[in-house]
């Protein structure tokens, strides 16, 4: 599917950006969903997830929770609610900051529900055209997470993810292609997102087999004709995610589109030698 955002206006959809209220959010995905929005002349729909569960266990008189300082007390609902009230004003206030330098619109919210659900929910008011955001940096065990978003959020065209080692957006834009007729839509977003920046735009073909990456890039060079802003970087036969995430890091790229599910970010397993590998935010598609 195509990498899409509704722009300003069409209310159709928007970057969702999904807030944890009890995470630190990252601020290279702060900065990644306002990219997103910049590149698409979409807006920043800031979503804060009070998560319903926590709701739940408050209920029971048994529970308790630990402060910072290590005291024990009471988990009181009213008390939860004052405690993500707060903690949501500050993410929304940290995301017009970073959106206000864009000159990004923001719009914000506040819904009690389980995450994912949350999400959907708000992706299903606003449009079919929707990119979600997640705003807390991603770990080894976020492909079932990402997963779940795609399965469940039917509004979302792509996710956007940044890891604990991210630290920029500048440089070109990253295209990872796996199925060659995937290449003009991840290209059409690339070329958005380098027109915000004046970046240059790079692709590399991924697969494990040398035939086969030997015929994608004669398909890849006639798509991208003469393109003089695009380029086609050497490549060989994968050996396994975490040499193709090693590949795309020295390449010292301010984004990378990747599709997920496939060789570059397994939709099933660890990510961790992604994780540990990407210094930039990454676009998702189906």
């Amino acid at each position: 599917m195509i990498a899409h955002v509704a722009e300003a206006g069409e209310d159709r959809g928007r970057v969702v950006l999904r807030l944890d209220p009890a995470a630190r959010p990252s601020r290279i995905a702060l900065e990644a969903a306002v990219r997103i929005a910049q590149a698409f002349q979409s807006e920043i729909e800031s979503l804060v997830v009070a998560d319903q569960q926590l709701f739940e266990l408050a209920a029971f008189p048994f529970s308790c929770e630990v402060s910072r300082s290590g005291q024990v007390q009471p988990l009181v609902a009213e008390n939860l609610h004052r405690d993500i009230a707060v903690a949501a004003a500050g993410l929304s206030r940290a995301v017009r900051e970073v959106a206000a330098r864009s000159g990004v619109r923001v719009h914000e919210r506040l819904l009690r529900d389980e995450p994912i659900r949350a999400v959907a929910r708000t992706c299903a008011e606003l449009g079919p055209w929707n990119v979600v955001a997640l705003a807390e940096p991603f770990g080894p065990g976020h492909a079932a997470v990402i997963g779940q978003l795609f399965d469940a959020v039917l509004g979302a065209t792509g996710i956007v993810v940044a890891g604990p080692r991210s630290v920029r957006l500048s440089g070109p834009i990253l295209v990872a292609i796996e199925e060659i007729d995937r290449l003009p839509p991840m290209l059409r977003a690339a070329e958005r997102l380098a027109a915000v920046t004046r970046a240059e735009v790079r692709l590399l073909i991924v697969s494990d087999e040398a035939r086969e990456l030997e015929w994608m890039e004669d398909q890849a060079r006639l798509v991208l004709g003469a393109s003089p802003r695009v380029r086609l970087e050497p490549s060989q036969p994968a050996r396994d995610p975490g040499e193709v995430a090693e590949r795309l890091r020295r390449l010292d790229g301010g984004f990378v589109i990747a599709q997920f599910g496939g060789f570059v970010v397994p939709g099933v397993g660890n990510l961790r030698p992604l994780t540990l590998a990407m210094e930039c935010p990454l676009l998702l598609v189906r």
